[in-house]
């Protein structure tokens, strides 16, 4: 199940308390275990994180209360991605850090990035459909960015556009008194974007070693959340589908609580892809079936995830140089 890390909700917990609301009563009521706010390493459930942010906004008048998440962030509130992100060498190292890394903290947000020769993009989806965005939330997870952002650069750090996928509230001053750039509210997609030449600006506080062993504090609490490497959960996603076909990345990625692009993404910081995975798992399972002469080929075939015998067939001998056929004349004389 997805989880975000207990003390990102402290942001939520400082606005509550801004705004005259209890926040230990919201909390509570949303399932959430106000005591564990402050252990590094707790994590709620995603679900009740957000019946927290819905009850906020059924609690406090103000509809853009979101955006009072820039002034109340901490670095602390986010692990060791808030102390990697300051020490980054430029704005676009750091917010590629963002991107890497923000699984540690919240597993169903997903960010990414797009340069062309003038603009960054930073954008994020969230990998559950039955996850819709929250208002309040979409404008507090931006406010957090950009606060981070300008505790970067500096203060003065103005960003070219903020588009926002909900729709306007009645008054909108507030976005422009934060963001200070063109605001789109009913986007297709969430986006905040900076100039490229601004995000490959040397930063003033960056620190490679102080960024990089950060770095290793997040890569080793991320194996440890994820209890096994990617690669693993993968095979394991696959062997349990193959008889009802060759999955596909969009099959296993779902399988797996996160989108096709993250799955790549993780594939391919441990060196492989998907598509060897499957071909591994199919070959390894071909030779253990093939040594049991109680199965026929029209039996693996399907246990395979293979269509046809010929399909079969074709890969066997890509992948031995041989046919299944010869293979068992050779094996049972």
């Amino acid at each position: 199940m997805a989880t975000l890390l207990a003390s990102a909700t402290r942001v939520l917990w400082r606005i509550l308390e801004r705004n005259g609301v209890d926040p230990g009563m919201v909390f509570r009521k949303a399932g959430l275990d106000p005591s564990v706010l402050d252990e590094p390493r707790a994590r709620y459930q995603i679900e009740h994180a957000r019946a927290a942010w819905g009850e906020a906004a059924r609690r406090i008048a103000d509809p853009c209360f979101g955006l009072q998440a820039a002034e109340e962030w901490r670095p602390t509130d986010f692990h060791a991605l808030g102390y990697a992100f300051v020490a980054s060498r430029t704005l676009h190292t750091a917010l590629r850090r963002l991107i890497r890394y923000n699984a540690v903290v919240d597993q169903a947000v997903e960010f990414s990035e797009e340069a062309t020769q003038a603009e960054l993009r930073l954008t994020y989806q969230i990998a559950r459909p039955d996850l819709p965005d929250i208002p309040a939330l979409e404008d507090a997870r931006w406010a957090v960015v950009l606060g981070m952002c300008r505790g970067a650069c500096g203060a003065s750090l103005d960003p070219l556009e903020i588009a926002l996928t909900h729709p306007a509230p009645r008054s909108i001053g507030a976005y422009f008194g934060l963001f200070r750039c063109p605001v789109r509210f009913n986007a297709p997609t969430t986006r905040l974007v900076f100039a490229l030449d601004q995000a490959e600006m040397p930063l003033p506080a960056r620190n490679r070693e102080l960024a990089k062993a950060n770095d290793a504090v997040l890569s080793a609490y991320w194996a440890q959340l994820t209890g096994q490497d990617i690669a693993a959960r993968v095979k394991g996603a696959i062997l349990d589908r193959l008889p009802s076909g060759a999955p596909s990345a969009e099959d296993v990625a779902g399988d797996l609580h996160m989108s096709p692009r993250t799955l790549q993404r993780r594939l391919t910081c441990q060196g492989t892809t998907f598509k060897w995975l499957l071909e591994s798992v199919r070959r390894e399972l071909a030779a253990q079936y093939l040594a049991d002469p109680g199965r026929s080929l029209a039996e693996i075939t399907f246990l395979l995830g293979f269509s046809e015998l010929s399909s079969f067939s074709r890969a066997y001998r890509r992948w031995t140089g041989r046919s299944p056929s010869r293979f068992r004349e050779a094996a049972c004389p």
